[in-house]
């Protein structure tokens, strides 16, 4: 483990290496899991503010799971995700495209331009899993079988986890602490 400020981060991050090969899995980290995609109290605020914006790339399934239990629901661990539909584990915003892939109605919305964000910060930093303490926040590694073909193709291109998710980890955490990352790779 290493420590940047309140964050523990997993070794993992730079010792493993992943590139998602949506192709191959056909996005099937959107329809299997014991719960939603975890959100944050501001994301459960601006889908609130913006469903109506993303309505157009949902299934009608999806719309009725989010018209009767809301835009998010609470979890057993009490914490807020993205609805489920009926007992396919599917996720309410979920939609799936020609070939069958399975793709976000959120992240469509905000690449049309339709809303200011991209999809929960949890989906988009996956695999990488955060859990908050009281006085830290943890970072670790997220080793799900779906994802196999995404570590292989990591292994290939010999890319670490850290750098893939490069995008969302300066989204949720910031430049400078992406570029502590770059440093701290250097010398593990």
């Amino acid at each position: 483990m290493i420590q940047i400020d309140d964050k523990v981060i997993s070794l993992d991050l730079f010792e493993k290496h992943f590139i998602c090969d949506l192709p191959k899995c056909l996005g099937v980290c959107c329809v299997y899991g014991d719960s939603g995609a975890p959100l944050e109290k501001e994301e459960t605020e601006l889908l609130e503010k913006y469903i109506d914006k993303i309505k157009p790339y949902l299934t009608s399934e999806g719309l009725s799971i989010i018209e009767q239990h809301g835009v998010a629901v609470v979890d057993s661990d009490d914490e807020f995700v993205t609805p489920l539909v009926g007992d396919k584990d599917e996720c309410a915003y979920a939609f799936f495209s020609n070939n069958g892939t399975c793709l976000c109605g959120i992240e469509k919305a905000y690449r049309k331009g339709d809303i200011p964000f991209n999809k929960p910060i949890s989906c988009h930093l996956y695999p990488i899993r955060i859990k908050n303490f009281k006085n830290i926040t943890a970072l670790n590694y997220d080793q799900w079988y779906t994802c196999a073909s995404a570590r292989d193709l990591g292994d290939k291109e010999q890319l670490p986890v850290f750098m893939f998710l490069k995008e969302p980890i300066i989204r949720k955490f910031g430049e400078d602490f992406f570029n502590a990352l770059v440093e701290i790779a250097k010398q593990v």
